[in-house]
């Protein structure tokens, strides 16, 4: 007859976003007014009952002395009136006691993002922000320098027509249409074939790979145009700009001059040349190659920044895929190592308490440690939301190592609990700006304030935790120490539903925890980050065979007739190819290098801002990441290098040397 839960909505909130500061100040503004209310009223209802146990009692007791005046009178002789008030009695006292263990009454009062999947959601809408400000950045940066080179090679290309038109009489706005006209064409086609793709395509696919593990099912595109033409302006920045940048040059130079070929870049003398010691030990085909290097300077960086942008991103992509990959089996398996956690009714009768403990001592049961569970909180991160942190203290310190493994990450030793300090998770420590011997203050469920000592951080991924010894919690909470919870380790993971059923039966248990469902939130989350990182690798595998591509052909295409020059002299085709390509393969190895510093920058940004504020991930990168890493431009480079062998070997010779005069 009494209702348990109410569902309260406020007119205010809806018109508010859900995910915002505004509405989170709103939401905990009414959670504590009606938390005073509540409150209130949970003291008003134990009163009253207190209140009609008094009144039965006094009327109980009138009941007793007229019997006892009545008796004294000889007016009854019947013992049932008697027998019948020592049994009220009776049950007004085990009312009475009942009372008293149950308390005043207390209220639970959350918000909707105590919903798992309402947070799940919030928390994944907040990681694909964040790549989303990281990957089309740096994605679109290469994009811009293989336009750029691309635009002014072509230029360069047709320096004989611009030539000829301007003896013919053509003015230089007549000359700069054509390129022009192409360079905006060519961007525009371009701009708007990745519009469709990113604005309908892309999304479409990363919210497949989110929403695999949940129920959403409808996909909304959204179009925004101003994006759209910051993103065409950019590209005609580096198209049109970049080709009548390198057109002001030519129209400034004479007709003539520019119906003759361009020369050849000339050598000069290179630093290592003053290092003999070094410069003795190349042989004649390195010494060459090195002199190349520092001759043509614009493209050996524009191909390093290239193949560094794209092995930067493999090398973030990689290490957040492995930073992710594991991390439950670790958490829930290394650390972490009990199945369910029941949280005991301490104010149960003893045949309950009785079956709760034959449950415990089950075949199936591999073992039980009780400890003290509380969930305590603390407002911290950026947007200063409360954390939920769960507090355990352990029964018997020793057996709990078989439980719970309160280790530092990077020694994974062991840390002691000591009699006044606790120790804190490593995420925890990280919103806290804490470390060992710092005071941090958290909040326990009656609101009270309580200062604790950091005496070490331990390595945890998903949640927040604080450990500390039953001396310890007596000497911050000045309370009595006492078992609240067992923690449950079963021999069989078959046998996890039908035990919980037991437990909850026995009537000694206010609720059960599983580990296998944290487990698999945490699988659908990190696999749906998963997806979207392999989606990000294979367009930065893509983006790297463009570069390596466009670069390589550029170079051979500017340089045929110096191929074809070395040829004349007694090159053999093999030897052709590398005289250019060794270029290609020393500036890629440089690329890579420099590739990897700025993969561990950009992973390492990632990983601290990637997680929600109540998880971390393994920040460790493994040496397969930056193998495969370099594996991806490299046989990008041997692909390409084949490609140009074969066009370099069937190369018309005495075409390519023919005079233009």
């Amino acid at each position: 007859s009494t209702y348990a839960i109410a569902r309260i909505v406020y007119t205010r909130a809806a018109r508010l976003n859900p995910y915002s500061t505004r509405y989170r100040n709103f939401v905990e503004t009414k959670q504590n007014q009606l938390k005073k209310l509540l409150d209130q009223s949970g003291q008003t209802k134990y009163q009253a009952l207190q209140n009609q146990l008094s009144m039965a009692e006094q009327r109980l007791q009138a009941a007793k002395n007229q019997l006892v005046v009545a008796q004294q009178m000889g007016m009854t002789t019947d013992a049932n009136p008697s027998l019948q008030l020592e049994q009220q009695t009776a049950a007004l006292a085990q009312k009475r006691s009942q009372l008293k263990q149950l308390g005043q009454p207390s209220y639970i009062i959350n918000d909707r993002t105590s919903n798992p999947g309402y947070a799940i959601f919030q928390s994944n809408a907040e990681r694909v922000d964040i790549l989303a400000n990281v990957f089309p950045v740096l994605l679109f940066a290469i994009a811009a320098l293989v336009s750029l080179t691309t635009m002014t090679r072509f230029v360069e290309e047709e320096r004989i027509k611009i030539g000829t038109l301007k003896a013919l009489g053509y003015s230089n706005l007549d000359t700069a249409k054509k390129f022009a006209l192409f360079s905006l064409l060519s961007s525009s086609l371009g701009v708007a074939i990745g519009a469709a793709g990113g604005f309908f395509v892309l999304p479409k696919i990363i919210f497949q790979a989110y929403a695999a593990n949940s129920t959403l099912s409808s996909f909304q595109e959204k179009f925004s145009w101003p994006l759209l033409l910051l993103t065409w302006l950019i590209a005609i920045l580096c198209t049109t700009g970049a080709a009548l940048w390198a057109l002001h040059r030519d129209l400034q130079a004479q007709p003539a001059a520019l119906l003759l070929p361009k020369p050849p870049k000339g050598g000069s003398r290179i630093l290592l040349e003053h290092w003999h010691w070094l410069w003795n030990h190349f042989s004649f085909n390195y010494k060459v190659t090195m002199r190349n290097l520092f001759r043509y300077k614009s493209r050996a960086l524009m191909t390093i920044f290239g193949v560094a942008g794209c092995t930067g991103l493999l090398v973030m992509g990689f290490g957040i895929r492995d930073s992710l990959s594991g991390i439950s089996n670790i958490e829930y398996s290394r650390i972490i190592k009990y199945d369910l956690v029941a949280v005991q009714n301490n104010a149960a009768a003893a045949q309950s308490k009785q079956r709760l403990q034959t449950v415990l001592n089950d075949k199936n049961v591999k073992g039980h440690t009780g400890v003290y569970y509380q969930q305590l909180t603390k407002k911290a991160g950026d947007d200063h939301a409360v954390q939920q942190i769960s507090m355990i203290v352990p029964q018997n310190q020793k057996s709990f190592t078989d439980y719970f493994a309160v280790k530092n990450r990077q020694t994974q030793k062991t840390l002691n609990l000591d009699d006044h300090g606790v120790v804190i998770s490593e995420k925890l420590a990280r919103l806290l700006n804490a470390k060992a011997g710092s005071t941090i203050r958290l909040k326990d469920d009656a609101g009270n304030w309580h200062s604790m000592k950091v005496s070490g951080i331990m390595e945890m991924y998903i949640g927040h935790y604080i450990v500390m010894s039953p001396q310890a919690y007596q000497y911050i909470f000045s309370q009595r120490y006492q078992v609240n919870a067992q923690l449950i380790t079963l021999k069989k993971a078959s046998r996890l539903q039908s035990l919980s059923r037991q437990l909850m039966q026995t009537g000694g248990v206010w609720g059960i925890n599983q580990n296998v469902n944290n487990q698999r939130t945490i699988d659908n989350t990190m696999g749906s980050l998963n997806r979207v990182m392999i989606i990000l690798i294979g367009m930065a595998a893509l983006l790297a065979l463009v570069v390596i591509y466009n670069l390589s052909n550029i170079n051979v295409e500017e340089r045929m007739r110096e191929l074809s020059t070395i040829k004349v002299l007694g090159f053999y085709d093999q030897e052709v190819t590398l005289y250019i390509y060794r270029e290609t393969v020393i500036l890629s190895l440089i690329g890579i290098l420099f590739g990897y510093l700025v993969g561990i920058g950009l992973h390492r940004f990632i990983i601290l801002n990637l997680p929600p504020a109540n998880a971390m991930f393994d920040p460790t990168m493994t040496l397969a990441n930056f193998i495969a890493s370099a594996l991806i431009p490299a046989v990008i480079t041997a692909g390409v290098a084949m490609m140009m062998h074969s066009k370099i070997k069937n190369v018309d010779m005495l075409d390519a040397l023919s005079s233009v005069d």
